[in-house]
């Protein structure tokens, strides 16, 4: 009898001690759930949901906007919601221990092209007296620029510790940044934005995003009078995009791409020419008039543009004005190429017989690879044609 109540008063023991153990473990948490709100037609998948302050906590936004936090103690919080598609906004929550809690809804715009938008916050850095973004890669003309907590450049209320930045015309892919942390005593200190979008090369990084579709516009003219300039050609990327000017001489041209891209211009009574376009910023290119050469007796010019193919070394051009033997083409500003080392190879000839009005030409771009001009004014199958005047 006296072991069998030994064991019964162990027994009660254990499970006292045991139900104390497991009540220890069940942490109070505050749990808070939101919403992320975005533009009709588009889907919050890969938003993440970061907490002033708190690195630890934080959430990725399901298709439908919906994610949940918990934090360990009571108090209010600033939530920040970025993702790559849309602009870094905030809001703040008070969250009470043992309840859950919903936030108020956090919009976010979707990213301008060529635009990016920046925050940092006191909370996460209580010694900072203010902030600046300093460019990595690309680097920018001016390479810091000073983040506001006075309601302007973004910034959405005055000296409430939270400083914003809206940057515009930038290069569009990825930028990589820092945070540049102003002290009191003026000097200043780097570090990784704690609500970055994403990390390359162990630094910060934001999307900066591109138009699919970019427009140049504008206008040619030339030495000659009364021209209907409709018979000139404007084409770009070898000829894969290519359209009729205007009979004045204006154009409005679809364009797609990241980068330098080249407008070529050619016609049977016209130079051909290139001209260098710039599509890292803007979705509307205002290009400069372009002057047209019109075609002297005997004349002959051709470009090849080397960013049209994989590789270009030391490039020439044969054809039945060259006799078929490799002649040089420049980029040096000379032999009519019109800026040096700009990609365009350019090759003019003079006193080319007439007697036969159309000759064909080819490009060799190596010393073993041979190409048409992608921007020939006629060809065959094996060569490229040009009237001669």
């Amino acid at each position: 009898m006296k072991k069998k109540l030994i064991t019964l008063v162990l027994a009660l023991m254990a499970f006292a001690t045991t139900g104390c153990i497991q009540e220890a473990l069940v942490i109070p948490v505050a749990t808070v759930t939101g919403n992320i709100v975005v533009p009709a037609g588009k889907i919050s998948t890969g938003v993440k949901v970061t907490v002033a302050g708190e690195s630890s906590i934080s959430a990725y936004v399901n298709d439908r906007g919906q994610y949940s936090l918990e934090f360990r103690k009571s108090g209010r919080f600033l939530l920040i919601a970025r993702g790559q598609d849309f602009d870094v906004n905030y809001g703040w929550v008070d969250a009470v221990v043992e309840q859950t809690v919903t936030a108020p809804d956090i919009s976010l715009n979707e990213k301008l092209v060529g635009e990016a938008v920046w925050v940092a916050t006191i909370l996460d850095f209580p010694d900072a007296v203010g902030f600046a973004v300093k460019s990595l890669t690309p680097l920018w003309s001016q390479a810091t620029e000073n983040m506001y907590d006075d309601g302007t450049h973004g910034d959405q209320l005055a000296n409430d510790g939270i400083f914003t930045l809206r940057l515009t015309g930038l290069k569009t892919g990825y930028q990589q940044y820092s945070l540049d942390l102003i002290k009191s005593n003026g000097t200043t200190a780097g570090d990784r934005d704690p609500h970055r979008e994403t990390t390359l090369s162990y630094n910060s990084a934001i999307y900066i995003p591109e138009s699919t579709v970019k427009i140049a516009r504008g206008n040619v003219t030339s030495d000659l009078v009364g021209v209907n300039y409709s018979e000139v050609k404007l084409a770009t990327k070898k000829g894969s995009r290519s359209m009729n000017l205007d009979s004045d001489g204006g154009y409005s041209f679809a364009m797609e791409g990241n980068g330098r891209e080249y407008l070529v211009f050619r016609s049977s009574n016209f130079h051909v020419r290139a001209v260098p376009v710039d599509l890292t910023t803007l979705t509307l290119l205002e290009v400069p008039t372009t002057t047209l050469a019109s075609k002297k007796s005997g004349e002959i010019k051709l470009v090849l543009i080397a960013s049209d193919f994989s590789e270009v070394t030391n490039p020439t051009v044969v054809g039945d004005f060259t006799n078929w033997q490799p002649q040089k083409m420049y980029d040096d500003g000379t032999n009519g190429d019109e800026v040096a080392g700009d990609g365009v190879y350019t090759r003019l000839f003079i006193g080319v017989s007439t007697a036969v009005s159309y000759q064909k030409y080819a490009f060799n771009i190596t010393s073993t690879n041979q190409v048409k001009d992608p921007y020939q004014e006629s060809g065959d199958s094996s060569y490229s044609i040009i009237q001669v005047k």
